[in-house]
């Protein structure tokens, strides 16, 4: 396996935010609640990522 670059670890995580954006589920709610939600999906997605990447990275080393 190879370690994600991080270039494609931030653009999967904008996708997955912006994708909870035009959900259904956000749609009616307002602005400051539909940008608190595609930032805390961004952020969660970007920390799975990393901790998946650091996850293969400490498999190579051994």
């Amino acid at each position: 396996m190879q370690l994600m670059s991080m270039p494609a670890v931030a653009g999967i995580s904008l996708g997955v935010a912006i994708a909870t954006v035009f959900s259904r589920k956000h749609r009616g709610k307002p602005g400051g609640e539909r940008t608190l939600a595609a930032l805390g999906s961004f952020l969660a997605t970007l920390l799975a990522l990393l901790a998946l990447n650091f996850g293969i990275f400490c498999l190579q080393q051994s």
